[in-house]
């Protein structure tokens, strides 16, 4: 990873990796030997699979668990290939191009101190990347580990950071009714559980406390993580005892419920010569024996074509009776997921300025910003909506050196609210109510590190859009030139700092003993009163950077803002504009 850092400090890693020499880790249960690289006081091992190769007989199927034969020495120098997706330059500046994609691509890296011991008994973040179901992988450049190791160790709490892969697209995703028959869709969801699995078999071997695993996700990779919540209806645990979801919860994965993967799948078999009935078998072995090229060149393709730019939710996980056995909103409703996960969510200041085109100059325009993604909305709801956001509470946002209009920010605050912000709010809400855990937390992130890259761009009305909490979390300075000034390295060491107090105490707050920040609990109120009400009132969060700087502030129902921070997020009247999205989440399809 290129970083624009000359000089050594304990939150930032340097780009020039100097005198990189050779690590063992032997894992005494399995008998097999892993081969890594030390680098600047981290180690790292790459590329170790976890389950078999999917191709052939295994494209589709659940993930079968791979272990070496004992006495076999892996190669985890280097980092091997991403799932199957589109390839080609980096989607964006700060990412990595796509050039190495196969199906034997179940892998996951690992990352840790020197001079760890199988003794250590760390904790574990476990990375579940986002890029809608359609994109990316552990080894691209925003997931650098160093800084987040390097900062936990600074602090006195070293951890075990492991990012994984997974399946995407088609091949994670694809579904019919022989699939969902055999109890084989989503596979891409079961490949992170297995993932997981092979994380609570083999991790001590790293130094890794199996039983203090975190699952740590960003977008349709926290997504997965409220999926893997509600997954079974609970009734089969999950293999991580905290979950950090950054930017998504299960209400992020639209049309759950729809036969829009299905009509997909159906028509990619259609485009490549497989023109049985879609739902059968034979249709099944068709695709099955259809080149990886071919499959992925159609596959994406139609992803790009229906879902521009990148393909997002053209596949993601849907129904399938198993899995997910009904809407996570309902299940949330029963009480029907597992319990006892001490939880931090967030959102981003503009998680939504993506999805809006910076012309946007009327309704029409507004509208079909989320309705591209969103099936059943109904014209009662859009009008409300609408009348919600008024385009007036956006013309404070235009700014004369941006080519964006008021009708913009209003379209991307409204994607930002349906997207990201009203799901991570229900999630965490009904988890509370129906006995999940009170050990919750929430962050709005109102920093940036790719404020130069956008101007670069050209698309400066982003300003703190999808993914700037990353580096932050990875405590990485950002390539292509990024932010990386002190005071950016700063707020890096308080949030990654935060993710390892987490994982050592369930609570993102302190460290060596001292205080790192003032993190309320989210949902305070426990009574019987207070957990009565469909949706909060009321809830605390941390506020992470901005014009007021970071800090607590609490949100309302009403007007009761005190702080200069409060006041600055007032206008966004999140629990009004959130109680209406989260009381439509049948038409919303989660």
């Amino acid at each position: 990873m290129l970083l624009n850092s000359t000089s050594l400090s304990p939150f930032v890693l340097l780009s020039n990796q100097l005198n990189a020499s050779t690590t063992y880790v032997t894992n005494t249960r399995t008998g097999v030997s892993y081969r890594g690289t030390s680098t600047n006081g981290i180690e790292h091992f790459q590329n170790i699979f976890y389950a078999e190769d999917t191709s052939g007989s295994n494209r589709f199927a659940p993930p079968v668990p791979y272990t070496p034969p004992p006495g076999t020495t892996v190669d985890a120098t280097a980092p091997g290939a991403w799932c199957p997706q589109g390839v080609g330059p980096a989607p964006l500046p700060f990412t990595s191009p796509i050039t190495n994609v196969s199906e034997n691509c179940l892998s996951l890296r690992i990352a840790r101190s020197s001079g760890t011991t199988p003794s250590a008994k760390l904790p574990v973040l476990v990375w579940i990347h986002g890029g809608g179901d359609a994109l990316g992988s552990a080894s691209d450049q925003l997931y650098q580990p160093d800084g987040l190791v390097r900062q936990a160790r600074f602090n006195g709490q070293p951890v075990i950071y492991v990012g994984i892969n997974y399946r995407l697209g088609i091949f994670g995703f694809a579904t019919n009714k022989v699939l969902i028959a055999a109890k084989q869709a989503n596979a891409g969801l079961r490949d992170q559980r297995a993932a997981f699995e092979w994380i609570s078999d083999n991790i001590g071997a790293f130094g890794g406390d199996p039983g203090n695993v975190v699952a740590l996700g960003q977008s349709v990779g926290a997504s997965s993580i409220g999926l893997h919540l509600v997954s079974y209806s609970g009734t089969r645990g999950v293999p991580f005892q905290k979950a950090m979801m950054m930017s998504g919860a299960s209400g992020t994965n639209f049309n759950i419920m729809s036969g829009l993967v299905a009509g997909n799948t159906a028509t990619v078999a259609r485009s490549v010569g497989c023109t049985q009935d879609p739902d059968s078998q034979a249709t099944l072995n068709c695709l099955r024996n259809v080149p990886l090229e071919t499959l992925m060149d159609v596959s994406v393709s139609l992803a790009r074509q229906t879902r521009p730019p990148f393909g997002e939710l053209a596949f993601y996980p849907s129904y399938d009776g198993d899995y997910i056995p009904d809407r996570p909103s309902l299940l949330l409703r029963k009480g029907a997921f597992v319990k006892g996960i001490p939880i931090i969510g967030s959102w981003v200041a503009n998680d939504g300025a993506w999805y809006a085109q910076p012309t946007s100059g009327d309704d029409a325009s507004v509208l079909a910003s989320f309705q591209t993604f969103i099936l059943g909305l109904s014209q009662p709801s859009l009008q409300r909506i609408l009348a919600l956001y008024p385009v007036s509470d956006f013309t404070q946002l235009v700014r004369p050196n941006e080519p964006a209009t008021a009708q913009y920010y209003r379209a991307a605050q409204i994607n930002r609210d349906i997207w990201f912000t009203c799901p991570v709010i229900d999630f965490t809400w009904q988890y509370t109510r129906y006995g999940g855990s009170n050990n919750i937390r929430l962050y709005d992130m109102n920093q940036t590190k790719y404020g130069p890259i956008f101007q670069y761009m050209g698309v400066p009305q982003w300003r703190v859009s999808h993914l700037s909490d990353i580096p932050y979390i990875m405590n990485e300075d950002v390539a292509a030139g990024g932010d990386n000034s002190p005071a950016q390295r700063a707020l890096s060491a308080l949030l990654s700092g935060s993710a390892a107090a987490f994982a050592y105490t369930g609570s993102p707050t302190t460290s060596r003993g001292q205080t790192l920040q003032n993190w309320p609990i989210a949902y305070p109120d426990q009574s019987r009163q207070a957990l009565s009400k469909v949706y909060p009132e009321r809830l605390n969060l941390y506020v992470v950077g901005g014009s007021q700087g970071s800090g607590p502030a609490t949100i309302t129902s009403v007007s009761e803002a005190t702080s200069a921070r409060e006041k600055a997020l007032s206008w966004e009247r999140v629990i009004e504009r959130c109680s209406f999205i989260n009381s439509i989440l049948g038409e919303i399809g989660v």
